[in-house]
């Protein structure tokens, strides 16, 4: 890894390292990498690992670790050691655009001056990385958007986005897992549950994964079990 690590305590019980400070497509890889490890080294003593884009969030038990020795042991850390799996799934999401499902392909239009078929081609020709997941249960942030058809967060945002939602945000991607308020850019929907907390992998998609979209009918969508939002 070419960054160099920065480790800051958050509390007697937890530890921050940062991995960079700019969004990078490569670092997800890594972050899990160091996450594996760590929870390897000390499997009783690990309470969560939480990845973001750029940095990794340990909490500990502090009576079966110090500080000190977790510091040390993730400065001897090196991403190039076995990851097993770590490089991640390919998974494909079944994408229905329509301006049923995707209320802001009209606007995305006019104002990046493309037709929507060549929106929806741009976004769904591209391969994403699972950079991290947060903000509502399951929520994976996507990245890299292509840079012709970014688009900045809604001014106002919405008060309900239905679930399966598929949006943009700048250069970041995602479908929203559940119903939520929300202000991304939705460009179309995703009949799949993403998120089920009743299952032992509450989550479909985690860190490290790729991702990508397929277009599909609105007979398919139906199939699926995908419905529009009737209220936007």
């Amino acid at each position: 890894m070419e960054n160099k690590l920065e480790i800051y305590s958050v509390s007697e019980s937890s530890l921050i390292v940062y991995f960079g400070k700019a969004i990078d497509v490569n670092l997800p890889r890594d972050i899990s990498s160091y996450a594996q490890q760590v929870t390897h080294a000390f499997p009783t003593a690990i309470l969560n690992c939480t990845p973001s884009y750029t940095s990794l969030l340990i909490e500990f038990h502090p009576l079966k670790l110090d500080w000190l020795t977790l510091q040390r042991f993730i400065s001897t850390i090196k991403p190039s050691l076995p990851r097993n799996d770590i490089a991640g799934n390919t998974i494909t999401l079944p994408i229905f655009y329509d301006v049923s499902t995707g209320p802001d392909l009209t606007t995305m239009a006019e104002q990046l001056n493309l037709p929507k078929e060549q929106i929806i081609e741009f976004h769904h020709s591209t391969l994403y990385t699972v950079c991290a997941i947060g903000f509502a249960p399951g929520f994976a942030f996507l990245a890299d958007v292509p840079e012709n058809i970014r688009m900045p967060r809604l001014t106002e945002p919405r008060k309900r986005v239905p679930q399966g939602s598929v949006g943009i945000a700048d250069r970041q991607t995602a479908v929203y897992p559940q119903t939520t308020p929300g202000g991304w850019n939705i460009i179309g929907n995703c009949p799949l549950q993403l998120y089920d907390a009743t299952s032992p992998q509450t989550s479909r998609l985690k860190v490290g994964d790729k991702v990508q979209f397929s277009p599909i009918s609105q007979r398919e969508f139906f199939e699926l079990g995908g419905t529009t939002c009737l209220d936007w």
